[in-house]
């Protein structure tokens, strides 16, 4: 239900869902977390940005 309500407020602040490339990658908890820092520090959350990173 948390991460639910996160999805919609990041969507409200950026214009876009964040880009989850592998729900199973990480635990709900540290998912909401993460998205959670996201929109605290004004950048959408993209794991497709952080795969891109570190290859």
């Amino acid at each position: 239900m948390i991460l639910k309500i996160l999805i919609e407020e990041h969507k409200k602040k950026f214009g876009k869902e964040p880009v989850i490339v592998d729900m199973d990658l990480h635990d709900p908890e540290t998912l909401i977390g993460l998205i959670m820092d996201a929109i605290a520090e004004n950048k959408p959350y993209d794991e497709s940005e952080q795969l891109s990173e570190e290859e």
